[in-house]
């Protein structure tokens, strides 16, 4: 709901084209303390942060929660994980090139994977990995489906794991 709020502030602020603010219509978390308005009008900022990462989680507004339910379940084994609210790829762009390094901190070689269940396009810019969607075209209440597609804590927990050890192995890189 704070992110909504931030959403509808920079929609009404912003002359130079058309907006659109995108919500779901699951129950879903509130991430009640840990999401921000102001953070939305900057596109992305850090939702929570780990001094010394081993990975950077990506996600945005209905999956903001999965992001921040597998950092959790990564700290059980021991891997630090910080969390990125990453709204608007497009007010992300506008901001100064050391706001984007502050917040993405892929310049200090931590990696970063973007968890959304829908297309990749365009994330590939700001993360290292994805956990995203090849298809569409399938509609069932949002637990089911989420679940159906390995959006399930199990699921996204072993997903970044997977890829934690293959970067750690040199066998896949940056992009």
């Amino acid at each position: 709901s704070e992110e909504v709020a931030g959403a509808w502030k920079a929609a009404i602020e912003h002359g130079n084209g058309p907006s659109m603010i995108s919500v779901s219509r699951h129950a879903l978390p509130q991430l009640s303390g840990l999401t921000s308005r102001d953070g939305v009008s900057r596109g992305a900022y850090v939702l929570r942060e780990e001094k010394e990462a081993d990975v950077t989680l990506i996600s945005v507004g209905a999956e903001l929660s999965f992001a921040t339910d597998t950092a959790d379940k990564l700290r059980e084994q021991g891997v630090k994980a910080r969390v990125v609210s990453f709204p608007s790829h497009t007010l992300f762009r506008a901001q100064p090139l050391a706001y984007q390094r502050e917040v993405l901190r892929r310049n200090e070689g931590i990696p970063a994977v973007f968890i959304e269940p829908y297309v990749s396009l365009g994330w590939e810019r700001w993360a290292d990995a994805g956990i995203n969607m090849k298809g569409f075209g399938h509609s069932l209440p949002g637990k089911y489906i989420y679940k159906h597609f390995g959006f399930d804590g199990e699921s996204l927990l072993q997903k970044v794991q997977g890829f934690l050890e293959s970067w750690k192995k040199g066998d896949v890189g940056r992009g």
